[in-house]
């Protein structure tokens, strides 16, 4: 059964937490909603990779919540939403399909759901969490806003530079 869609990222785990899963996919969208799990794979040849997982490996596993459109300019791609999720570290998992997504199934990919360790799925819990604010700084904001603006263009964080004259 195909319960799971795949996909092959440079997005690191705190990236999808600040924009609340993981997209932009070009994807049918009804298909997507009918999948219960994500599969974050890691694309580490992209020239702007976030995390350090090696190339190929799946580092997290989801529990999809829903699917929303991508923000603008990519409205016709979609972000999968997840509610809870777990790390995992899962050696040569992705398929090399030549398109970024995939389906399968979580018993293919040898992952027992009932065996894993999840976390709840919360955007601006986890950004506090992760730098470890307990509230919004112009830090905070300003990751945010770079987070974003990244997106919003399909580059890294890394690229976006912001400046604040008093």
């Amino acid at each position: 059964m195909t319960d799971t869609v795949m996909v092959f990222t440079s997005k690191s785990l705190s990236t999808m937490l600040s924009e609340g899963g993981t997209g932009n996919w070009a994807g049918n969208a009804e298909r997507l909603k009918h999948t219960k799990w994500v599969v974050a794979t890691r694309n580490g040849n992209s020239g702007w990779t976030q995390g350090d997982e090696a190339h190929g490996s799946a580092f997290l596993v989801g529990r999809i919540s829903g699917v929303k459109s991508a923000p603008a300019p990519e409205q016709d791609r979609f972000v999968v939403m997840f509610d809870q999720y777990a790390e995992v570290s899962i050696p040569n998992a992705w398929t090399n399909n030549r398109n970024p997504i995939a389906y399968t199934s979580l018993t293919d990919l040898g992952i027992d759901p009932e065996k894993l360790q999840w976390k709840p799925f919360s955007a601006h819990q986890h950004v506090q969490e992760a730098s470890g604010l307990t509230s919004k700084t112009a830090g905070t904001v300003i990751d945010q806003a770079r987070t974003m603006i990244a997106s919003a263009l399909s580059i890294s964080p890394e690229s976006v530079k912001i400046t604040v004259a008093f």
